[in-house]
């Protein structure tokens, strides 16, 4: 009994070494390490792309900056290109930061509308210059396809009734025109007072140089102002919490050497020594 069972354990090692699989040299065990990794890297970066894609779609550049950024170590091929894309968002985040602290709230009636659609000249609102023209008021395009409407019906009217009620077409003539003229007078809803965002146009500002800091969520701009006359130049140093600084003359980005050299020139001629 006991020699039976030691005999069924060597045949049983026996079929086990023949269909065991040899184990893996420390050469192909290393090579299959870099293959699984390789996988992993190429899973991970296009995970990362597609949710930095994504994002910007959205217009959450800061996500879509930051995604851009963590998917370089994943593909050596195209570190150089998620770079630029980086590099583009930091540009497009400091234009727009520059511009957020130029924008400013106004309140518009509607005389005032219309005073903007009707002038070439800017007109002053609130004590500013508010140059930007304003889009058609639906209602008044509306208005004028009633008014085209009434004078293409009238001469129908007047056609239909011209020998036997030709008293009465022109007595309701004016009561189909009246209606019209008011609706011209009075506001509807649609123009009521609303705000609007303007861009700043920095009448209220003395001659000189003026310097104010703008802690934006997660940038910080310098803004200077130099006022001369009728002159106005406005500097602006944009400042990113996560690195990066970018300079602009006018809305205009320029250089860091430029930047510094005319503001220097202008803090010595208003005596100021700048923050």
């Amino acid at each position: 009994m006991m020699r039976g069972i030691v005999m069924m354990v060597l045949w049983l090692g026996m079929v086990q070494n023949v269909f065991a699989q040899p184990p893996l040299s420390k050469r192909l065990q290393k090579e299959k390490a870099e293959f699984e990794a390789l996988i992993a890297r190429e899973a991970k970066y296009d995970s990362l792309v597609a949710a930095a894609d994504e994002a910007f779609i959205q217009k959450d550049y800061l996500l879509a900056r930051m995604t851009y950024e963590d998917a370089i170590p994943f593909n050596d091929e195209k570190a150089q290109w998620l770079q630029s894309k980086v590099n583009d968002l930091d540009i497009l985040m400091a234009k727009n930061a520059a511009r957020e602290v130029d924008s400013i709230m106004v309140s518009l009636s509607p005389k005032e509308v219309q005073q903007l659609r009707s002038e070439d000249k800017p007109v002053v609102i609130e004590g500013r210059s508010i140059e930007a023209p304003l889009p058609l008021p639906e209602r008044e395009v509306a208005q004028d396809t009633v008014e085209e409407k009434v004078a293409k019906e009238e001469p129908v009217q007047v056609k239909q009734k011209a020998t036997i009620q030709a008293a009465p077409v022109q007595a309701s003539a004016p009561e189909v025109k009246e209606p019209v003229k008011q609706a011209s007078v009075k506001p509807s809803p649609s123009s009521k007072v609303e705000k609007v965002k303007v861009k700043e146009d920095f009448s209220s500002y003395d001659n000189g140089i003026t310097e104010e800091t703008f802690n934006l969520q997660n940038h910080t701009v310098l803004r200077i102002v130099v006022k001369e006359g009728i002159d106005v130049m406005v500097f602006k140093k944009v400042k990113h919490n996560w690195g990066g600084e970018f300079y602009f003359l006018d809305d205009v980005a320029t250089t860091k050497r430029y930047w510094d050299d005319q503001v220097a020139t202008y803090r010595d001629k208003y005596g100021t020594e700048g923050n």
